[in-house]
């Protein structure tokens, strides 16, 4: 098969097909929602610190449960719990519609949203990793990591925010009455799709001992254990923070419209967009370590563009380079991933995953509202920019972390075999789980 085609090939597979057409329009009603809850906690309280506040809120929860998501993950089928997750989030996004409508919403309404919000991502967000190796060859799993997030930045970071700032202009409420429609859409996506099988366990392992398997798993795997702690950084430094600081920049030091900020949101989507489209047909490097770590400290360091930016094209500039880098490198990370990890684990190890590297996030986003506060938003990111770029430059050049590429390198097809079993409560090993 052509590289060249692999978007057409992926699209001959009713499954993925399936899959995609529910997310693409789920997420546009996400990129509208996205805008519109900005929007909303900035009118209401006029503060960087509480839209921090509401973004932590929601994050929390989400880092909080992502490991006991990820055992319910390997325990039922994942196409299942992705519909249980997409049904009860738009019955959440009703009841804010409904208050909203009514004028009975208030900051406090807005934070019990996004703690339950956060909560269901947990499940989700492991079982769609998960569930894509299930539906999807393995020869088409970089096309179909490449295409989620092409219809991710498309509809939710370009399209969605786009409208989204427009609709919210006329109605808050009809803004996330578009978000609960699409979660619907996505749900009846998900109805049409074939049955998936329910994952293979150990009869009679508790929850507990499971999670403590995936979380040895990544404890012992020299590549996961040390990437996870780099992106838990700069996420918190950097990418975390992104949507609380650019917005209040815009609106509260640039003077900005509310239309723009949608605009804004809409350029990360596009340049996003592209380097998906990119990123989809490109060959899977052999030095993956290496290509991932490139592109990804080559995007902490765009921020520095916000330190000295004074209108609105210069602030471009950073979502135009970060965007598309980051998105390649994350179709190289989740590729290894679904290629390296065992089946049976990957449920736990993608929640590991998701919640080392997003763990930091809910602090570094409060800590970054506090300190632009304090500093400024374009000081913020100078400073920034520089301490998180200095892990990634250590992930390249390390030996030992790029050994997982050595048989590639060679032009050997073997893989990195996956660490021997370690029998339950014994220690895997003498290193520290520090991400």
């Amino acid at each position: 098969m052509k590289r060249k085609v692999a978007l057409v090939q992926l699209a001959k597979h009713r499954e993925p097909r399936l899959l995609v057409t529910g997310q693409t329009i789920s997420q546009f009603g996400d990129g509208v929602a996205l805008v519109a809850l900005t929007l909303l906690v900035l009118d209401t309280t006029h503060s960087a610190s509480k839209l921090a506040w509401f973004v932590a809120a929601r994050m929390t929860p989400l880092v909080i449960f992502l490991l006991v998501g990820g055992a319910i993950v390997d325990r039922f089928s994942r196409r299942i719990l992705l519909l249980i997750s997409d049904c009860v989030r738009a019955a959440l996004t009703a009841v804010l519609v409904v208050l909203i409508a009514s004028g009975q919403l208030k900051f406090d309404e807005l934070l019990v949203f996004a703690v339950l919000f956060g909560t269901f991502d947990a499940v989700f967000m492991p079982a769609m990793t998960a569930l894509t190796p299930e539906i999807v060859p393995e020869e088409l799993l970089p096309a179909m990591n490449a295409v989620r997030p092409l219809s991710n930045n498309l509809m939710g970071s370009m399209i969605g925010p786009a409208v989204g700032g427009v609709i919210f202009a006329a109605s808050a409420s009809w803004a996330i009455g578009v978000d609960c429609a699409t979660f619907l859409v996505s749900a009846g996506a998900l109805f049409l799709m074939h049955p998936t099988p329910t994952p293979q366990r150990t009869p009679g392992s508790s929850m507990l001992s499971e999670i403590k398997e995936g979380v040895r798993y990544v404890r012992r795997t020299r590549w996961l254990r040390s990437g996870l702690i780099v992106a838990a950084i700069t996420n918190a430094l950097i990418f975390g923070p992104l949507g609380v600081l650019i917005p209040y920049l815009l609106r509260h030091t640039l003077h900005d419209s509310k239309v723009v900020v949608g605009y804004t949101f809409a350029v990360m989507g596009l340049s996003g967009a592209i380097g998906a489209l990119v990123a989809s047909n490109l060959k899977t490097p052999r030095r993956r370590i290496r290509v991932m770590w490139t592109v990804w400290t080559i995007a902490s360091l765009s921020a520095l563009v916000i330190g000295f930016a004074t209108n609105f094209w210069e602030v471009l500039i950073f979502p135009i380079v970060a965007s598309p880098l980051n998105l390649f490198g994350n179709v190289i990370w989740e590729s290894m991933m679904q290629t390296e990890v065992p089946r049976d684990l990957l449920g736990r190890a993608s929640s590991v995953d998701w919640f080392v590297s997003l763990g930091l996030a809910p602090i570094g986003i409060v800590l970054a509202g506090f300190l632009a506060t304090e500093w400024g938003v374009r000081t913020y990111f100078v400073v920034v920019s520089l301490v998180a770029s200095a892990p990634g430059l250590w992930m390249i050049l390390s030996r030992k972390i790029n050994e997982v590429d050595r048989g590639r390198v060679k032009g050997s097809a073997v893989a990195e075999p996956p660490p021997a079993t370690f029998p339950l409560g014994e220690s895997p090993s003498s290193q520290n789980l520090g991400i």
